[in-house]
């Protein structure tokens, strides 16, 4: 696992050195909105942590016509000793819907990697437009399946590393000027089933505010709180985990 781990974190600097130098961007013609979850972006992000952490992401897009688009993005983090903590491999397919309140849903498989597990999940994100221009709502949920890591089944006292779930989040996003400049607010339930049963509710606040005249640089502040517990026949783990994150994000 620790040799996928550093093949991940290699793509993704790879792929985000890519994207930086070649900057092409595929997307439609349509104006660049950063708050828009059901649109496909080639990104570059670098983020810190009050605790920190450091976070690299890079994404690919392309315009596939007919209202749809593609991508596909890598994440990976490292903690304040310089070492592995996550990563995320991500394939998002967006489709264009003939409605006023739902013009766009996308599905994704995400593969990710913790010290908790290893989960492959399929998911689908939708946006719902609301009378009032600046406030707008989306829904995903998901489905899930994968491994828990070594780690957790020593932790646990367990042998059987198998586990299957589901996630559900609604997200809030609300434009504050003509700049761009949104705040956002969602909360995200995940459940995995197995020997080790896990429920966290992870809440997340953030102000993000264009960088440059072209809306092409962002400042992104984020406050994230995971609360929840992890339990098995032997044990009980109860989680409260609160970070700041300091993100620079770029859209070619």
């Amino acid at each position: 696992m620790k040799n996928i781990n550093k093949a991940a974190l290699a793509t993704l600097i790879s792929t985000a050195l890519i994207a930086n130098a070649y900057a092409v961007d595929n997307t439609t013609d349509e104006e660049l909105d950063a708050s828009d979850m059901t649109r496909a972006y080639s990104t570059f992000y670098v983020g810190a942590s009050n605790n920190g952490d450091l976070k690299a992401s890079g994404s690919l897009s392309y315009n596939l016509g007919n209202g749809m688009e593609s991508m596909v993005s890598l994440e990976g983090t490292m903690d304040k000793e310089g070492k592995y903590s996550d990563s995320r491999m991500q394939y998002f397919h967006v489709f264009s819907i003939d409605s006023a309140v739902t013009p766009r849903v996308a599905v994704s498989l995400d593969i990710i990697d913790n010290s908790m597990a290893t989960t492959a999940a399929l998911g689908a994100i939708s946006i719902f437009k609301t009378p009032i221009d600046s406030l707008t709502f989306f829904g995903r949920v998901g489905a899930l399946t994968g491994e828990f890591s070594d780690e957790s089944l020593a932790q646990f006292n367990i042998t059987d590393n198998s586990l299957v779930g589901g996630m559900a989040a609604g997200y809030a996003v609300w434009k504050t000027g003509q700049d761009g400049t949104f705040l956002a607010a969602y909360p995200e339930f995940t459940y995995l089933s197995g020997d080790i049963e896990s429920s966290t509710v992870k809440t997340t606040l953030m102000a993000a505010t264009p960088l440059s005249s072209d809306h092409t640089r962002w400042g992104q502040v984020k406050l994230e709180n995971t609360y929840g517990e992890m339990t098995s026949d032997s044990r009980q783990l109860d989680i409260d985990e609160t970070k700041v994150w300091f993100n620079y994000k770029v859209y070619f």
